[in-house]
């Protein structure tokens, strides 16, 4: 029986009073029913199966990962339960990184790696809890692997009003008690334009940012994980049908591009797609020397050997050399380098990429000469 339309997992001592807090609010405002321990326990109540109750009994689950939320291991049952809903029934969760960085969460390093590392010490010789430990692990893996919203200490205030308002109405209509899931929700058979594969961290609030937004103004469908993977969608299989149904391909390289496996895995998808049909890739080296990229010296060397020591089965190894073999294919291709991080002195570049796409788009031949942009060989002496 569906009691609650929101259920809301959070490390308390850490968000409680903020994000959490501007959460609650926000859902109340927007008449969802949020579960709130505070308010919805009995007094004299036992805490764990009330709280299992009431994520068995709610339809959408908020779950906000912030530094010390892998350190609680109240958050991490609340988790696996939730995971658990999700796979057996037709309702969504929802990621929120609370000023923590996505793929820290996702291979579980940094802070996430030391509280699983105490949580493994705690219980050692107790070989049933230590399975329940994985459990935590692979729960949090599969909820990080979802799409959600990276949202700092400081702009919590103004995200979170915005983001119920957009989302979770949508995945309650007023029309059904009942929450949409994602394996019912219809997605129309969709085509891109360009699809561009970047390093976030390096840059996605510059040059990235700047060439979404170049191709937006010149009517270029291009991909935007931002805005075309729905909220609680599995982000990989999102992008692999967003690479199979675009026409060209954007690469940047940038420093870190490389200790991405998020980018290698796109980076691999692209090469098997441009195998079996027409379409071309555009590499652009974005302040990064092209022959450590083709050589996978430098900084693309040694993510490279943390990516071997890190997947050491055979099947691992064979994907980590597909990775080599992908980014050695397309560093060979025609490309633009761009050497300057100030914005305004991008825009030139940004107008040859743009220029490029739109010729390509423009043609109807899938083969078209390559005299516009700089050859590896004039690049690298």
């Amino acid at each position: 029986m569906t009691k609650y339309g929101a259920f809301m997992s959070f490390r308390g001592t850490e968000t409680c009073y903020d994000i959490a807090a501007s959460l609650y609010k926000a859902l109340l405002r927007e008449g969802v029913h949020t579960f709130n321990d505070d308010q919805s326990l009995n007094i004299g109540e036992p805490i764990q199966p009330a709280l299992f109750n009431a994520i068995e009994g709610s339809r959408v689950f908020y779950v906000v990962i912030s530094k010390g939320y892998a350190s609680s291991i109240g958050c991490l049952q609340e988790l696996a339960r939730i995971c658990y809903c999700v796979e057996t029934s037709p309702r969504r969760v929802l990621p929120i990184f609370y000023d923590v960085d996505p793929s820290e969460v996702r291979k579980q390093i940094g802070c996430f790696g030391k509280a699983f590392a105490k949580h493994e010490e705690r219980f050692r010789g107790d070989n049933e809890t230590l399975e329940e430990v994985q459990r935590w692990r692979e729960a949090l893996t599969r909820v990080a692997n979802r799409s959600g919203w990276v949202i700092g200490n400081e702009s919590y205030c103004v995200h979170i009003p915005e983001m119920v308002r957009k989302k979770h109405l949508s995945l309650l209509p007023s029309t059904s008690g009942i929450a949409l899931a994602s394996s019912t929700i219809m997605h129309a058979i969709r085509t891109y334009d360009v699809f561009v594969s970047f390093r976030g961290l390096d840059t996605r609030n510059n040059f990235a940012a700047l060439l979404l937004q170049a191709l937006h103004r010149n009517g270029i469908d291009a991909f935007n994980d931002n805005v075309h993977v729905m909220k609680g969608e599995f982000i990989e299989s999102e992008l692999y049908k967003a690479i199979d149904g675009s026409r060209n391909f954007i690469v940047v390289f940038s420093r870190n591009y490389a200790s991405s496996t998020w980018c290698l895995r796109e980076l691999a998808w692209i090469c098997k797609n441009i195998e079996t049909s027409t379409r071309r890739i555009l590499p652009i080296f974005y302040v990064v020397d092209p022959l450590k990229v083709q050589k996978q010296s430098g900084c693309y060397e040694k993510a490279f050997m943390d990516h071997e020591e890190r997947f050491r089965g055979a099947k691992e190894r064979e994907q980590v050399w597909r990775w080599r073999k992908a980014l050695k294919q397309v560093s060979h291709l025609p490309c633009l380098h761009i050497q300057n991080e100030l914005q305004h002195l991008q825009q030139v570049e940004i107008e040859e990429i743009l220029q490029e796409i739109i010729n390509r788009l423009n043609s109807k031949s899938s083969s078209l000469p390559d005299d516009d942009l700089v050859e590896m060989k004039s690049i690298v002496k």
